[in-house]
């Protein structure tokens, strides 16, 4: 696990792409927060607009 801690620490924004019920892609931007317990925490949004610099902000 923290080979995968480091990883996520070292590249904190992450694209997660799948396939909606209309066939199209969905793709979310998910931020890496934090690690406890040896559990990594995410942070994800709804908006359509990039949100990186406004999720690293509450960061």
């Amino acid at each position: 696990m923290n080979c995968v801690i480091k990883f996520l620490e070292e590249n904190p924004l992450v694209y997660l792409a799948t396939n909606g019920l209309d066939n199209n892609s969905k793709i979310r931007p998910i931020l890496y927060y934090f690690e406890e317990d040896e559990k990594p925490y995410f942070c994800t949004s709804n908006k359509k607009k990039p949100m990186y610099k406004e999720m690293q902000k509450k960061f």
